[in-house]
Order: C-alpha cells, then sequence, then structure tokens
C-alpha cells in the first residue's frame, strides 16, 4: 500500500504541467513542484487559498469549475490568464479539468491541470511577423521595378510642365503631382530597405545615450502638447552591441508614436532594466544570452485587439498620413539585432512598447 502510494505521488510531483487539486468551495487543496514554478509560488503558501487569486477576475472560468465538481463533468481546452503575484505578471494558459468520481457517483473535489502556453503563443507571433516580412520583402522586388521606373517619368514630364505653366493655380497643381511623386519614391525605397541584408557593422552602444538624444529631438513637441518625458534608467546597464543609426532610426519612430498618442498633458515614460526572465540563444551558441529590455509607455487611448494583431502588417496604419511601414521596418532592424519587439495595450489605459537586445557574453 506504501509502495503505490509513493509510486501515484511520484507521479504527481514529476509531471511538468502544474496540477492543482480543487475543492467543491474552490479552494486549492494541494498542488505539485510544476505549479509551485509556474505560480512562483511556496506549496504552503497556496494550499487552502481560493483559484480565483491565481486566476482573478474570471468569473466564467470560476463558474466552470464549480459547475464541474457538482455535475461530475470534464472540460479541455478552457483559456485562462495565471497570475504570478510575485511580479505581479501574467501568462497565457491552456486548463483541463477532471472531478474525482466516489463510489457515490458524486464528486467533491477536481484535478485542474494547467500548460503555460506563453511560449507558443510567442512562437505564434513570431512566425507571423517573420510572414509579413518576407511578404513584404516580395512585395519590395516586385514594386522596384514596375513603380520606380514609371515614376521617374512622370516626375520629369510634370516638371516639363511646371516650366511652361503660368498659371498659378494650375502651377499650384503641378507642385502637388511632383510631391506626390515624391511621396511614392520614398515610400519604395524604405520597402527596398527592407530587402537589403542585414547590417553587421555593430559596435559598442550605450542605450542610454542614443535614447536621450532621441528625446532631445522629442521634447519640443511633447511640450507643446503640455506633455513630458519621465526616464526611469538603470544605471548598471552595460553597453551592447548594434548599428547605431538603426538603433536611433527605432526608437525614434516608437518615441513619435508615443508622443503622437498621448492627450495633452500626458506623460510618456523611457524605462531602461536588465531582464533574465527573457533569455535569447543563438543556435550557433550554446550559452544563453541575457538581454536588456528598453520600455516605452504612453498614456495614450491605448489599441484595439484588431489593431494589436496588424500592427507588424505592411501599410496597416491608423495614421491619416502614415504609409504603415514604421513598425515593420523596426521589427527587422532589431530582428537583425537578435532582439524581440512586444507590445501591451489597453483601451483608456495606454500603451506600453517593450524593446528586447541581447547582451554579449563575456569570454
Amino acid at each position: 500500500m506504501a509502495e503505490s502510494e509513493n509510486f501515484y505521488k511520484n507521479i504527481f510531483t514529476s509531471l511538468i504541467d502544474g496540477i492543482l487539486v480543487i475543492s467543491a468551495d474552490l479552494r486549492i487543496i494541494k498542488g505539485n513542484q510544476a505549479a509551485e514554478e509556474m505560480f512562483q509560488r511556496s506549496r504552503g503558501f497556496f494550499e487552502g487559498e481560493l483559484l480565483s487569486e491565481l486566476f482573478p477576475d474570471q468569473i466564467d472560468l470560476m463558474e466552470k469549475t464549480r459547475e464541474a465538481i457538482a455535475t461530475v463533468t470534464a472540460y479541455h481546452h478552457l483559456e485562462g490568464i495565471g497570475h504570478r503575484k510575485l511580479n505581479n505578471v501574467s501568462f497565457p494558459a491552456n486548463l483541463a479539468f477532471s472531478p474525482i468520481i466516489k463510489g457515490n457517483g458524486k464528486s467533491v473535489i477536481g484535478i485542474l491541470l494547467i500548460q503555460d502556453t506563453s511560449l507558443i503563443k510567442e512562437l505564434q507571433e513570431t512566425s507571423r511577423q517573420i510572414e509579413n516580412l518576407s511578404t513584404l520583402n516580395v512585395l519590395a522586388t516586385g514594386m522596384a521595378h514596375e513603380i520606380r521606373n514609371p515614376l521617374s517619368g512622370i516626375r520629369g514630364a510634370a516638371q516639363l510642365l511646371l516650366k511652361d505653366l503660368e498659371n498659378s493655380e494650375q502651377r499650384e497643381y503641378m507642385e502637388i503631382v511632383i510631391a506626390e511623386v515624391d511621396r511614392i519614391n520614398r515610400l519604395v525605397k524604405r520597402m527596398m530597405n527592407l530587402t537589403r541584408p542585414a547590417s553587421n557593422d555593430f559596435k559598442p552602444i550605450n542605450i542610454h545615450r542614443v535614447l536621450e538624444e532621441i528625446l532631445t529631438l522629442e521634447k519640443e513637441t511633447l511640450i507643446r502638447k503640455k506633455g513630458k518625458f519621465v526616464q526611469a534608467y538603470d544605471p548598471s546597464l552595460p553597453a551592447i552591441e548594434g548599428n547605431e543609426d538603426e538603433l536611433k532610426q527605432v526608437f525614434l519612430n516608437l518615441v513619435k508614436n508615443a508622443v503622437d498618442a498621448s492627450p495633452k498633458g500626458g506623460q510618456v515614460s523611457i524605462v531602461t532594466q536588465f531582464s533574465s526572465n527573457y533569455v535569447f540563444r543563438k543556435t550557433q551558441d550554446t550559452r544563453p544570452m541575457h538581454n536588456i529590455i528598453v520600455e516605452i509607455i504612453d498614456s495614450g487611448p491605448g489599441m484595439t485587439d484588431e489593431t494589436l494583431k496588424n500592427l507588424f502588417t505592411p501599410f496597416f496604419t491608423t495614421k491619416k498620413r502614415g504609409t504603415g511601414l514604421g513598425m515593420v521596418v523596426s521589427l527587422k532592424i532589431i530582428e537583425s539585432h537578435n532582439g524581440k519587439i512586444k507590445i501591451h495595450s489597453e483601451k483608456s489605459v495606454g500603451t506600453k512598447v517593450q524593446v528586447f537586445l541581447p547582451i554579449k557574453n563575456k569570454c
């Protein structure tokens, strides 16, 4: 009997997915080691705690779990958002619930199986971003020949006509034609930049100096909106290796977006920190590369789920005069630095853009 009990206890402890034993009043009776690591809480801390503490503000999930115990029904592929109280971080989870049936056919407790799907979601998002970049590369290659050659002819003809026009109104229209042709030409050039091989001209960069130069450029624009920049820099951050001009282009675009989104009297926060929660690894290097995070946080209206989904889609824009290439170009640059961009946005609260950049290992 003792041997059998130890056998099942070892299975419970060894599973890599989180397991919680739940009572009829939705309190946690027991949890395995994987659940402890997933929620970053010791077993003694969450045993006896309400399930809603680990999955806050999810009434439908609580009702489903309560119903499963009462009706002796199993549920699979439920979606939930787990909460790590220690560092106030949420993570997506796939849940399966099975009631434990006693001899009388009734259930008083149940088993909740929890899979942290953060990595799966991240891989799906990365795959979608790479697909967007691949699509744009094909488009850019074709458009370069099909559009730029006719543009040269249109611009040349417009300039010749402009010389012969004396009517001021007609001249104004022709100048608009030339200006619009130049704008299309700039757009095609930006697209062509995406098809070029990534720069390997990397040098040590002080990320704080780069950010301060950009804030100096954008300061006046925010002041006109009676807003302000708030910097919270980690002074212990080491230098990173990268192409300074390219990184300036990325952060200028992100800061401009934050300033544009901020309301009158709004605040744009720039935060830097060291993080080991997200680890980069090159395929040819078995050593993990830790990273720095640059966060740009605005106090704007936030984005809809649809906007977030299409943010890195070529030509998608919410701006009247936007090209829809700024975020795509930024993504390509950061990817070429072995980094990552993450976007978190909430309606009526604002948007936080996180840029992850790896720190080189010291030999």
